[in-house]
C-alpha cells in the first residue's frame, strides 16, 4: 500500500504563524518541503480566472526528492478583511517512485486523486493532516487525448508546442482546448524519463518568485504585452500557430508531428514505453531523427503492403505491386535498362521456399504479372532494403510482409497491442526486480522468459532482452566504488539473471 504525504497552504491564523502559510501537515512532511512549499504556493489574487469552479493543478520539485502535485482553488473570503477571495492550496507529496508508477505523468496522479476525493476542501483545515493512499497506475502515453488533440490545434501546432516547451525557461501558453489540456498532451509526446523536467500551473497568474517551466496565459492582450517584457519567458498562442508552417523543426518535434499527422499513436506508445536510462530532454532532437526514419521505414513498408489480390494502392487506383514499383519511382527516361534501377521499399527477407528468390509473390506466386525471367539479374541484390533497426524489431516485425503465415501465438500478436505490451512491462518488472536483488523474482524469471519466449517470439522479445543486457552492465559500472572495488553482490545477482535470458538451452 502506498502512502503520500499532503499538506495545506492558505491564508489563517494559527499558533505558528498568521497570512497565508503552510497551516496543516501530515507527520512525514520535512521542514526543508514546507519552507519549499512556502515559495511555490500561490497567495492573494493569483489565480487567472474567479468563480467557483476556478482552479489550478501545479506540479514542481522537492528539496526531499519528491515532488508537489497541488490543486488551488478560491476558498470563501479573506479572514482579516482585505477584500478578495481567499486562496487554498491543497498539495500531495508524491515519491519518486510513486510518480514513476504513473509513468512520470502528473496529470495521471491527478486524475487518480481526483477520483479518490484527495483534493476535497477543507472548510476547517484540522490542526494534523494523515497521510493519503494512492493507488493506480497509469500508461505512458494517453492515446485518446493525443487523437484529440491532433484534430485540434493539429499536429504541426502540437509539434511546436514540444519543441518551445523544450527551448525555453518559461513557456506562458494559450489557446484552444485549455492550457491545462495542451500540458497534458505534452506529457503524453515526452518520455517518461524527461518529464520531471517541466514544472507546470495550468491557473495562475505569471510570477518571479514561482520558477514554474510551463504557465497559462489568459487571452487579455494588455497581460500579454506586459508578459512579453518579462526576463526569459516567452509566450506561444496555438491559434495562432496553427496557422503558421513557416517555424522549423527539430528530430523530436518532426517525428512527433508525423505520428499525430498519420495517426499512429500506438507507435507513439510502443516507443515511449521503452526504458530509456539516463534519458535528458537535450537528447531528444538525435533520438527523434532515429524514430523518424524507422518511422517512415514502417510507413513505407505497410504502404506497399499487397492487398488479398497482391496489388497494393496508388494515386492512380490499385494497381499490381510490380507495376507499382516500376511506375512509382521518378525516372528521367523510363526504358527497359532503368526500369529497375530505382530505390525500392522494404520488403523483408525473401521466403526461400518460393519459385523464385527475385519474386515477392502476393498470395501465391502463381499471381505474379511478370515471369521470374523478366527481372534483370541485379534486381534481388537492390530489392533487398536495410534490416530495421535493433531497437525497433519489434514494430518491424509485425509490419513487414511475409510469404508464409505462421500459427504459432506470435503471429496472432503485435507489438502494438495491449497484450503484449501488458506481458513485456510485467517482464520488465521481473527482470529489474531479480537484478535489484529481490528474492523470489529470480525464481519467478526463471519461470516466465521461457513461457514469454515461447508466446511471443524471439522477435518480439529481442529488444527488451538487449535493454536488460546494458542495463545489467550499468549496474556493474554504478557499483564501483572511487577505489575500484565492486560489489560482488550485484555483480553476481545480474550475472544470473543475464544466465536466464540468453541461455540456449
Amino acid at each position: 500500500m502506498t502512502f503520500v504525504e499532503q499538506a495545506v497552504f492558505t491564508s489563517a491564523v494559527t499558533d505558528r504563524s498568521a497570512g497565508y502559510h503552510v497551516v496543516a501537515q501530515s507527520p512525514g512532511v520535512c521542514e526543508a518541503d514546507v519552507r519549499e512549499l512556502a515559495v511555490w504556493c500561490p497567495s492573494h489574487d493569483s489565480l487567472l480566472e474567479w468563480g467557483p469552479d476556478a482552479e489550478s493543478f501545479n506540479f514542481h520539485p522537492l528539496p526531499s526528492g519528491g515532488y508537489c502535485i497541488s490543486r488551488t482553488t478560491p476558498a470563501g473570503w479573506e479572514y482579516s478583511g482585505r477584500g478578495g477571495h481567499r486562496i487554498y492550496t491543497h498539495c500531495l507529496l508524491v515519491p519518486r517512485d510513486v510518480l514513476a508508477r504513473f509513468a512520470n505523468n502528473p496529470f495521471s496522479v491527478i486524475r487518480a486523486a481526483t477520483a479518490g476525493g484527495m483534493f476535497a476542501l477543507h472548510q476547517r483545515v484540522p490542526a494534523r493532516l494523515e497521510p493519503l493512499v494512492l493507488a493506480g497506475s497509469a500508461v505512458p502515453v494517453d492515446q485518446n487525448l493525443l487523437a484529440r488533440l491532433a484534430a485540434n490545434p493539429g499536429p504541426r501546432a502540437m509539434a511546436r508546442l514540444v519543441q518551445a516547451a523544450r527551448d525555453t525557461v518559461c513557456l506562458a501558453l494559450s489557446g484552444e482546448p485549455s492550457a491545462g489540456e495542451l500540458m497534458a498532451g505534452l506529457f503524453s509526446c515526452l518520455p517518461p524519463p524527461c518529464r520531471t523536467e517541466f514544472s507546470f500551473s495550468t491557473g495562475l497568474k505569471f510570477s518571479g518568485r514561482r520558477p514554474f517551466r510551463l504557465i497559462a496565459m489568459s487571452d487579455d492582450p494588455a497581460e500579454q504585452r506586459w508578459l512579453a517584457h518579462q526576463h526569459n519567458v516567452q509566450l506561444l498562442d496555438l491559434r495562432a500557430e496553427a496557422a503558421a508552417n513557416g517555424t522549423p523543426l527539430d528530430g523530436w518535434s518532426q517525428w512527433i508531428a508525423r505520428v499525430l499527422a498519420t495517426g499512429r499513436t500506438s507507435f507513439l506508445a510502443t516507443q515511449l514505453s521503452k526504458r530509456r536510462f539516463d534519458l535528458k530532454a537535450d537528447d531528444l532532437p538525435a533520438l527523434g531523427l532515429q524514430l523518424l526514419e524507422d518511422f517512415e521505414a514502417v510507413q513505407m513498408q505497410t504502404d506497399h503492403s499487397p492487398d488479398d489480390r497482391g496489388t497494393v494502392p496508388n494515386d492512380r487506383g490499385t494497381v499490381p505491386i510490380f507495376a507499382q514499383r516500376k511506375w512509382d519511382c521518378p525516372l528521367p527516361e523510363r526504358d527497359e535498362q532503368h526500369e529497375w534501377d530505382c530505390p525500392l521499399p522494404e520488403r523483408g527477407e525473401p521466403d526461400p521456399h518460393a519459385d523464385s528468390p527475385d519474386l515477392e509473390p502476393g498470395p501465391s506466386s502463381s499471381d505474379a504479372p511478370l515471369p521470374p525471367a523478366e527481372l534483370p539479374a541485379a534486381a534481388s541484390e537492390r530489392r533487398q532494403g536495410h534490416a530495421p533497426h535493433r531497437q525497433f524489431a519489434k514494430t518491424a516485425a509485425a509490419t513487414a510482409p511475409t510469404t508464409r503465415r505462421c500459427a504459432g501465438p506470435a503471429a496472432q500478436l503485435t507489438p502494438d497491442s495491449p497484450e503484449v505490451l501488458a506481458k513485456l512491462e510485467h517482464l520488465d518488472d521481473v527482470v529489474y526486480e531479480a537484478i535489484d536483488g529481490r528474492p523470489d523474482a529470480l525464481a519467478e524469471l526463471e519461470t516466465l522468459w521461457p513461457k514469454l519466449l515461447s508466446e511471443l517470439g524471439e522477435d518480439l522479445v529481442a529488444e527488451s532482452r538487449a535493454q536488460y543486457l546494458r542495463y545489467a552492465l550499468s549496474v556493474w559500472e554504478d557499483t564501483a566504488e572511487s577505489s575500484g572495488v565492486r560489489e560482488p553482490a550485484r555483480a553476481v545477482t545480474a550475472l544470473d539473471v543475464l544466465s536466464v535470458l540468453f541461455d540456449k538451452g
